[in-house]
């Protein structure tokens, strides 16, 4: 089994094809999509653009459906949801399947979808639940760091190493790549700190600005949750670890 990771979409390469690619928005759309899926949501429906997601939730029913999600991390008008994690508590969620788009990290699972053979939705906090997830399916595995406008982005890459960590504690003969070896060096030199370092990070920065430094905070946070959301013909659903 080789492990890699993409440190943006366009960083996917023609041997990641077949794989199983792990996406990674830690700050913060793929944390959203676990914190909706574990407060009882039914679905998640990630699409690339405003426009397509108020089309598709009009096509579902609007009684069962919410609108989520952001442009520049600003609250898009008309939907029901930014993309805070903590905004979807199960009393919001609950039963609701949520018709999702982001600025990056749902561009990101439509890349992934379009060349993996199974992609999963990676956070810090279901780190441990993934790695399960990626043994168990025993094939290589890129794990792809959504990045922030094209950009690398610090938090998604410390992400990737924890995985990376978790998955070495479980199969010390995994083969690292590269990129992998330099995010799992990054999150074992970070690992005690986590939040401190990922505050640091540009995307952070912009978030605390903007008043969402709480965020921060829960999206730092590892193994608080055991569910491994699958993306499986344009929909998400939650899997148990």
């Amino acid at each position: 089994m080789i492990v890699d990771v993409a440190v943006t979409p366009v960083a996917l390469q023609p041997t990641d094809a077949g794989r199983t690619i792990a996406v990674l928005d830690v700050l913060r759309a793929t944390t959203t999509i676990v914190a909706a899926l574990g407060n009882g949501a039914r679905a998640v429906v990630p699409v690339e653009e405003p426009n397509e997601a108020v089309a598709h939730a009009e096509r579902l029913g609007r009684a069962s459906v919410l609108l989520g999600g952001e442009r520049e991390s600003v609250h898009i008008p008309g939907f029901d949801l930014d993309n805070s994690p903590r905004a979807y508590t199960r009393e919001r969620v609950e039963g609701k399947t949520i018709v999702f788009t982001t600025t990056n990290g749902t561009r990101a699972l439509r890349r992934a979808a379009e060349i993996a053979t199974a992609v999963i939705i990676a956070t810090l906090r279901n780190r441990t639940a993934v790695a399960h997830a990626l043994l168990a399916g025993a094939g290589d595995v890129t794990l792809l760091c959504a990045g922030s406008n094209g950009d690398f982005s610090l938090e998604d890459f410390l992400g990737a190493g924890a995985i990376v960590a978790a998955l070495r504690d479980r199969a010390p003969g995994l083969a690292l790549g590269d990129s992998a070896f330099a995010a799992l060096s990054a999150y074992t030199r970070h690992a005690r700190a986590l939040h401190a370092a990922i505050a640091q990070g540009t995307h952070a920065r912009r978030l605390i600005r903007d008043g969402f430094a709480e965020d921060i905070a829960y999206c730092a946070e590892v193994d608080r949750i055991g569910i491994v959301p699958v993306l499986i013909g344009g929909t998400i659903a939650a899997q148990s670890a």
